[in-house]
């Protein structure tokens, strides 16, 4: 059996807006209020109401009027369902406020209705928002009891029948007009309509209104949807009030970044860049850019890397809304190791080239890397910090770490080669190497030579010209 689970969302379009403030609000559409917050319902406002009349009723205190905004309402669904999907995959929003849950194959994993109940409710708290919740047999059955529940005993009643027949046609008037029709006719629930003969209940309806009665019913089972989430991360938080001090955006931050944890491990994704935008009041912008040298995962140090970024970049103006953007995901590829495995030197010497990234600026830190050439001094190159960098050869045991950036000339006097003063002895070699013959042909042959003091040296001997160089030191 299908148990689902309705999360209706019935000031969202207050709620997603990021002029929130603990005054009156309510929105406004077509030269009505469509949606007021809780403080406006306390001064007796309520939607459908004329906005002049909503003035009167509010008198000396403050009210703020706001058109209504479409697509701030389905960019905030559209987020909750990214959360959603760590509850159930099959899941989908309806009528552009409310999202359809069924969570049949969640009960053993959370424990229960109640505890998804309660998951749910502070997950959406947590976002900034608020909904009436009922659970049902049907996507629709659990659409009509969540007008009808009151608190959390009433979302868990959803087995009994007659609740289901008693629901007031008024219900469901959003549904279909014929809910409309049949209470001018004397019909008050839905029990009375259900009671109807099939056949009659056509010819007076039409067969799209009795298919409709079949899915609230659960006469006729749909298939469940499967969600899928986007491609990239979006998500947004909306302050309620302005912010020019960042110590207050912690909440923030830690609320967006917990949503992109929650999204890149149900999609076993990695990202090494974020990217945060903050608005304001007067259309002002601010773009923070948080890069790492390799993909992460853990919140934590995404949020220490922010931090550090927002001390480079103060605020010139007070932020309202916070926006967060991660659209370079890659496949996540977990570390292996075992009970007493410590951080490696590589994962620190990564985290500490991030923070001195984040701190001083990409262009302030760069690293070596390899490139694919044939003449050892092109082997190498200065790049920033992250780019991608291919593996260098494996038949390199013979060759120096430390190249000179320029070949330097050696003497040979007396058929003997001198360095520094001293006598290098060849006791390894050669290895020849060519190169160029499309410009300038090189040819080279490459010997490990040794010193008095027994210091290594990596020398070569130029074919073409007859000369010998020193290229690289030995540790």
């Amino acid at each position: 059996m299908q148990l689902w689970l309705c999360l209706r969302l019935s000031e969202l379009a207050v709620q997603c807006l990021p002029q929130r403030r603990p005054q009156a609000l309510a929105v406004v559409e077509k030269q009505r209020i469509h949606a007021v917050n809780a403080t406006a319902s306390l001064l007796g406002l309520e939607p459908g109401m004329d906005p002049a009349a909503a003035r009167s009723l509010a008198g000396d205190s403050p009210l703020q009027l706001l058109p209504r905004e479409p697509e701030a309402e389905a960019q905030a669904l559209e987020n909750l369902c990214c959360w959603a999907y760590g509850i159930t995959p099959h899941l989908y929003p309806f009528r552009g406020d409310c999202l359809m849950l069924e969570i049949g194959g969640s009960l053993k994993l959370f424990g229960g209705s109640d505890a998804i109940i309660r998951h749910a409710r502070q997950g959406l708290a947590g976002r900034g928002y608020s909904a009436d919740i009922a659970l049902g047999t049907t996507p629709l059955a659990a659409w009509a009891f969540s007008y009808t529940a009151s608190g959390d005993s009433a979302t868990t009643d959803y087995s009994q029948r007659d609740k289901l027949h008693k629901l007031p046609l008024r219900i469901l008037e959003p549904l279909h007009e014929q809910f409309i029709v049949l209470q001018r006719s004397g019909f008050k629930t839905l029990g009375e309509v259900l009671a109807l003969p099939s056949a009659s209940l056509n010819r007076r309806c039409g067969a799209q209104f009795r298919k409709l009665l079949q899915h609230l019913s659960g006469e006729v089972v749909a298939p469940p949807v499967h969600f899928e989430p986007p491609s990239c991360f979006v998500d947004s938080y909306p302050l309620g009030y302005p912010v020019r001090n960042q110590d207050e955006l912690g909440p923030a931050l830690e609320q967006l970044l917990a949503s992109l944890d929650d999204y890149l491990r149900q999609r076993q994704l990695q990202t090494r860049q974020l990217v945060w935008h903050f608005s304001g009041v007067n259309d002002y912008r601010e773009v923070l850019d948080v890069r790492t040298s390799e993909a992460r995962t853990p919140r934590q140090d995404w949020y220490r890397l922010t931090r550090l970024r927002l001390e480079r970049q103060p605020f010139t103006e007070e932020v309202e809304l916070v926006q967060l953007r991660a659209e370079q995901l890659e496949s996540a590829h977990p570390a292996s190791g075992d009970l007493f495995r410590q951080a490696s030197q590589s994962d620190s010497t990564s985290e500490l080239v991030d923070l001195l990234s984040n701190r001083l600026g990409t262009q302030a830190v760069n690293s070596l890397h390899h490139r694919d050439a044939h003449l050892p001094e092109h082997t190498t190159a200065v790049a920033t910090t992250g780019t991608a960098n291919p593996l260098p050869p494996a038949d390199t045991a013979q060759r120096p770490f430390w190249l000179l950036p320029k070949p330097e000339a050696l003497r040979h006097e007396a058929g003997e080669l001198l360095f520094w003063g001293g006598r290098l002895e060849l006791i390894y070699g050669p290895e020849r190497i060519e190169d160029g013959w499309w410009e300038r042909s090189t040819s080279r042959d490459y010997f490990v030579a040794r010193n008095t003091q027994g210091q290594r040296f990596w020398v070569f001997h130029e074919r073409r010209e007859q000369r010998w160089f020193m290229q690289g030191f030995f540790a």
